[in-house]
This record gives C-alpha cells, sequence and structure tokens, in this order.
C-alpha cells in the first residue's frame, strides 16, 4: 500500500481521483464497531421517516383527488409530490455545505423540527395552496435538512463496506414504503384524515430523536482547516457524467412506484390487490437495496450501477406486457429489487470520486441534480400517460434508464478501461 497521503486535495491537483490514494481520516480496519452501527440504526429511522414518507404520497394523492381537493386536476395535485421531491433533493448540496460547517446534530434538529412541524401544518390544510407550500415547500425542507447528514456521516465510517452499510441505511426508506402507505390508508378510514397526518408525526418524534442521539460523527474525525468546502470535484469529469446518468435514471425511476397501482386496477383487477401492489414493489426494493450493496463492496459499486440500472430500464419497457395479476406481481417484485439497488448506490458512487473532506458537498451535488428529474418526472410521465397511455410511460421510463446507463458506462470507463477492475 501506499504511503499515506493527507485528505485535503492540492489546488493544482487534477480533477482525476487516485483511487489507490488511502485518506488521512481513513476509517479503522474493523468498520462495522458499535459506534458505526448505531449510525446505521439512526440513519434508517431517519429514512424510514423521510424518502419512506414521500413513498406515500399515493395514498395522498388519492383522497385528494376524491375528497379534500376533488375539484382540481389529478397533474394539479400531483405537484405536491414533485415539489416535495424537488425541495429534498435541491437543497442537498446546501444541506452538505451545512454539514461540513455544522456538523450533523444540529442539522438533523433542525431538519427535524421542521419536518414534523410541516406534517402537523398539513393535517390542518383545505386548500391547494395551503397543502403545496406545507407538504410539498416546507416538508421537502425538513427532509432535506435531517437526509444529508444522515447520508454523510455514516459514509464516513465505511469504505470496504461502503456498499452495504448504505444499503442498510436506505432499506430504511423501503420498509417506510411498506408501512406507511398501509397505515395511512387504514388510518384515514377509521380516524378521518388530520388525525391520520397528526398520528404520524407524533410516530416520527421518537424515530427521529434516536437518530439525533447515534447519529454522530466518528471520534477520530478530523474536521478540516479551511474556511469553506472545497469544490475542486466539480472539475472532474466523472462526477459529471454520474450526475447526468443518474438525471436520466431518476427520471423514469419512480414512474412504476407511481403508477402501478393505476395500472392494475385500469385491467380490472381488484382494487384491493392494486392498493398493495405498491408495498409489493417496496418489499423487493427492500432486499434490493442491501444485497447489490453487498455485492458492489466485493466486485465494484460502479460495476453494480451500471448493472442493475440496465437491468431496471429493460424491465421498465416491459411493464405493459404484465397484464395477469401472477404477471403484475412478478414484474413489481423484479422492478422493486433492481430499482433499489440504483437507489443505494448513487451515494457511494459519488463519496468514492472525492476526499472525506467533500462527501456532503459532493452527494449534495449529485442529488441536486437530481431535484429537476424528481420536479418535472411525475408531471411530464401524467401528459404521456393522456396521449400514449402506458405504453407511453414504460417506453419513457425504461428508455431514460438505459440513456442514463449509457452516461454511467462512460464514467467507469473513464474511471478504468479494464472490464474486470473493481470500481
Amino acid at each position: 500500500m501506499e504511503e499515506t497521503k493527507s485528505m485535503e486535495p492540492s489546488q493544482d491537483a487534477s480533477p482525476m481521483p487516485n483511487f489507490e490514494t488511502e485518506h488521512q481520516d481513513q476509517p479503522p480496519p474493523s468498520e462495522f464497531t458499535s459506534e458505526s452501527v448505531f449510525a446505521i440504526v439512526g440513519a434508517s429511522c431517519v429514512t424510514f421517516c423521510t424518502v419512506g414518507f414521500i413513498n406515500a404520497f399515493g395514498v395522498f394523492q388519492e383522497y385528494y383527488e376524491q375528497v379534500i381537493l376533488s375539484h382540481e386536476s389529478p397533474s394539479t395535485i400531483a405537484w405536491i409530490g414533485s415539489f416535495n421531491i424537488f425541495c429534498m433533493f435541491g437543497g442537498m448540496m446546501v444541506a452538505g455545505m451545512l454539514e461540513y460547517k455544522l456538523g450533523p446534530t444540529l442539522l438533523m434538529i433542525i431538519g427535524g423540527v421542521i419536518t414534523v412541524f410541516s406534517l402537523f401544518m398539513t393535517s390542518l390544510c383545505k386548500e391547494f395552496y395551503q397543502f403545496f407550500l406545507a407538504q410539498g415547500l416546507v416538508l421537502g425542507l425538513g427532509i432535506c435538512l435531517v437526509l444529508m447528514p444522515a447520508f454523510v456521516t455514516v459514509t464516513y465510517y465505511f469504505r470496504k463496506s461502503r456498499g452495504v452499510a448504505m444499503g442498510i441505511v436506505v432499506a430504511g426508506s423501503s420498509l417506510g414504503g411498506v408501512i406507511w402507505p398501509i397505515t395511512l390508508h387504514k388510518l384515514i378510514d377509521e380516524i378521518g384524515f388530520g388525525w391520520s397526518v397528526r398520528t404520524a408525526a407524533f410516530m416520527m418524534i421518537p424515530l427521529l430523536s434516536l437518530a439525533v442521539l447515534t447519529v454522530r460523527r466518528p471520534k477520530n474525525f478530523v474536521q478540516p482547516k479551511q474556511g469553506r468546502p472545497d469544490l475542486s470535484f466539480l472539475k472532474n469529469p466523472i462526477i459529471i457524467l454520474l450526475s447526468a446518468g443518474l438525471f436520466f435514471i431518476f427520471l423514469g425511476l419512480f414512474s412504476p412506484f407511481f403508477y402501478v397501482t393505476s395500472w392494475t386496477t385500469s385491467l380490472g383487477h381488484d382494487p384491493n390487490l392494486a392498493f398493495y401492489m405498491i408495498s409489493v414493489v417496496n418489499s423487493a426494493s427492500l432486499f434490493g437495496r442491501i444485497i447489490p450493496g453487498m455485492v458492489a463492496d466485493k466486485i465494484g459499486i460502479y460495476n453494480v450501477l451500471v448493472t442493475i440500472s440496465i437491468f431496471s430500464g429493460l424491465i421498465a419497457t416491459c411493464w405493459t406486457k404484465a397484464t395477469s395479476v401472477t404477471g403484475i406481481i412478478i414484474f413489481s417484485l423484479a422492478y422493486g429489487f433492481s430499482s433499489g439497488g440504483v437507489i443505494s448506490l448513487q451515494a457511494p458512487c459519488a463519496a468514492v470520486l472525492v476526499a472525506p473532506s467533500q462527501y456532503g458537498v459532493a452527494m449534495g451535488f449529485v442529488m441536486t441534480t437530481l431535484s429537476i428529474a424528481g420536479l418535472i418526472g411525475t408531471p411530464l410521465n401524467g401528459q404521456l400517460l393522456g396521449a400514449f397511455g402506458y405504453l407511453g410511460i414504460s417506453l419513457f421510463s425504461g428508455l431514460a434508464m438505459i440513456l442514463g446507463s449509457i452516461l454511467i458506462i462512460i464514467a467507469r470507463l473513464n474511471l478504468s478501461k479494464t472490464i474486470v477492475a473493481k470500481l
């Protein structure tokens, strides 16, 4: 192994990363310590309460269409969810800079308070603009502030096992994607909309509090001396290619999550069965977020990301061929598993390109580019559905993911043209 070098890149350094270099604050040989495991548990609670809760927006969409906002079009209501995703991803780079300066604890407290507050406000809303502000804007910003520190802090602990560690963290969102829709669907029927949302907020308080207590920087963490975040990674063409590739992938990635329920009912199948299809997708996604991470630690995260991104695109193009109950279940399981790996590996792919002092801003930059895909993806799919039906959504989503995969292949080949290299 080469001699240890400083974690801070020189101003004249090439923007191309050196994968043989070990950073000064590399994690200890035994990465799964009590401290790092607690951080994983806390970060998983964060993803359960944030991204997992966003996965339940279909329940809100259905309720708003039928009851509170029945005078609004479905595409108009969908802007609430789209803007929520835009705010969550769009603020990630700023949140990464704040984490760099303030550390995770204060940022997570602020983000947690805003998240819970936004849900209490959502429970009182009556008009579209109120839902847009409370559930779209405020909830998105709160999630951004609590989610980014959780991602970054876990990354500090791991190098060799980063894929599986982040997979476990992101699996919390899949578990939330299974539990939140079922819970909210049942609660709305039994106690009404307002108290259902307030109950969800009360459920989040102990989980987010646990996260604040457990998501801490490693004891051997050295705060960089420079006063501002190092943005030299923006000169690296590989991270630009990664961001562009993930943009196209995320443009189509969530379409089956949002539309598998309506696709099932459009075929005349039982509406109750249709409702549980999203839980089937998220159940498979839970395993898809962990197992590919384990494989990535063995053969390389870029190698795995390229493979599962292509598979996700191909599966999406076959979506409308699944017309029987068995076919829809198989499609949901296959797509949930493959797409789960894409979601879990985006942050490790960014982190491996930069020094530890740049983790937050680099991951934030990549996720900020995804915010635009999150903002336009759902409304664009709504237009495609009206013009071309579900086949239009299927082909657009699949081809967008395949195009994104090609860009990531180019990024991978820029790292090494050796196909069998562990990258």
